[in-house]
């Protein structure tokens, strides 16, 4: 059986304690940046249990790997999943325990992992599929639509995960994951956001490309907009399109998109950071700062390229696979945090509650989520940010492969430290499982608003409420 370890003070303490990579805020280049680290990591250290000793405190047991001895097709799972990527990196673990791979069968469906078609597809196959599906990926933008329902999904803690087996994961993932005290789902990855962008622009517009400087030319939205100014004056776009910057800004909001009432009730609660969100959009398009592309699309993808005309990306661990794939040439790049801090994406995984083969259903997350080994398994080979803290301790001590697709993208910097750290603040608490549709409906209501279909602010967002009511059944919050 494979045991989940601790990260050890001393190590983790060195690790989060090293002096930050670039791609952090100019604050922590600074001594006293250095050291809040090096606290920051001794606290992490702290709650995993360690103490500051060297005893590996963590030899809570973990799940046992099942004996496949008498198993036939009836004990076969199937996963379904939008894309291959969790294929990619769940095979990391049956890499790792090959007796399993003829019982796991994926079905990659080719749609959009936030979308209606997804939903209907994995329903669909829970309720009368002959390939049930056992594990169920999803977006964290819709992963509570099945994590939150009883009826069709599993409670991980009566399939054998308990809370000393979650320690090493961060608190977002724990908060995510659980509801009315049950465990529904679990992640691997962690997305904290950053701001990828170009080297070589930024030599031409700001006479630097060192991260430190480029974080001090945006380190908040006015200076964003100062450094938009100098990049149009120069012959080139800050970002692709206004929404680029939407996940900045929507992560600033102080209340759940959707509050559910003690009867059950659930109002829509819209924050000023909408206001905030439609006032920037509308900025970035009226001063023509942008190509006006959206995300996903062709110009967005095409500007990528080394002839490309935009200067940064808003994007976190996993987008620089997509950048890659888009033509972006490795150590044309760097990263920040950019003028805020976010995060963007993640994968949750839940297992549907009449699995077959729960008990292969339970090792494989456990070994995905809470394997540090596996962790850095899947760093080194994917450059996915991880929800692992002695993983991600010991990719900043010196485990980072050398060919890391991240740090090879980003031209040498080593993200990890960083992303451990804007992981600890990550904030999943107010995630609700209507999220994608009203930011679809957000989203919208951007483009409305700048192009002059809605004439003010309160006509976009009574857009907005007006489709949460219609569509979803939210009224708006009086």
């Amino acid at each position: 059986m494979k045991k989940m370890k601790k990260a050890l003070a001393l190590s983790l303490a060195l690790a989060m304690g090293l002096s930050l990579v670039a791609c952090s805020s100019t604050e922590t280049t600074t001594e006293a940046g250095t050291e809040a680290g090096t606290e920051a990591a001794t606290e992490a250290a702290t709650e995993a249990g360690t103490e500051g000793d060297t005893e590996d405190v963590a030899d809570a047991a973990g799940i046992e790997a099942p004996s496949t001895d008498g198993w036939s097709d009836a004990d076969k799972i199937y996963v379904y999943e939008w894309d291959d990527d969790f294929q990619k990196k769940l095979s990391v673990v049956l890499d790792a325990y090959p007796e399993y791979k003829d019982y796991v069968e994926f079905n990659v469906l080719g749609v959009s992992g936030t979308g209606d078609e997804y939903k209907t597809a994995v329903d669909t196959a829970l309720e009368n599929g002959d390939k049930y599906p056992s594990l169920i990926p999803a977006d964290n933008d819709v992963a509570k639509y099945w994590s939150e329902d009883d009826s069709k999904t599993a409670n991980l803690y009566d399939l054998g995960f308990t809370e000393d087996m979650l320690a090493n994961s961060y608190d977002f993932a724990v908060q995510y994951g659980t509801y009315n005290d049950e465990l529904k789902c679990v992640t691997w990855q962690a997305c904290p956001g950053m701001v990828i962008y170009s080297r070589a622009i930024a030599k031409e517009v700001l006479d630097s490309d060192d991260p430190a400087d480029v974080q001090a030319a945006m380190s908040d939205w006015d200076k964003f907009i100062e450094t938009a100014d100098k990049l149009k004056e120069a012959g080139y776009y800050i970002t692709a399109g206004p929404d680029e910057v939407k996940y900045a800004m929507w992560d600033a909001q102080t209340k759940p998109l959707v509050t559910v009432a003690d009867d059950g009730s659930e109002t829509l609660t819209l924050d000023s950071t909408l206001t905030d969100y439609f006032e920037m959009n509308k900025k970035l398009y009226d001063g023509e700062y942008t190509l006006n592309a959206s995300m996903w699309d062709e110009t967005w993808a095409a500007n990528m390229k080394d002839d490309g005309k935009v200067f940064c990306y808003f994007a976190c661990p996993w987008m620089v696979g997509v950048m890659q794939g888009n033509g972006a040439t490795d150590g044309n790049w760097a990263g920040i945090v950019g003028p805020a801090s976010y995060h963007w994406g993640g994968t949750y995984v839940s297992v549907g509650k009449d699995t077959p083969n729960p008990d292969l259903c339970a090792f494989l997350l456990y070994e995905l989520s809470c394997d540090p080994d596996i962790a850095v398994a899947i760093a080194n080979q994917y450059g996915d940010g991880i929800n692992n803290i002695e993983g991600n301790a010991r990719l900043s001590a010196g485990e980072l492969a050398s060919d890391n697709a991240a740090m090879a993208f980003l031209g040498g910097q080593n993200p990890y430290e960083t992303w451990a750290e804007a992981s600890v603040g990550i904030d999943q608490s107010m995630r609700t499982y209507q999220d994608s549709a009203i930011r679809g409906y957000i989203d919208s209501a951007a483009i409305g608003y700048h192009e002059g279909t809605y004439k003010t602010v309160d006509e976009a967002i009574a857009y907005v409420q007006s489709e949460s009511e219609k569509q979803l059944g939210i009224p708006a919050a009086e």
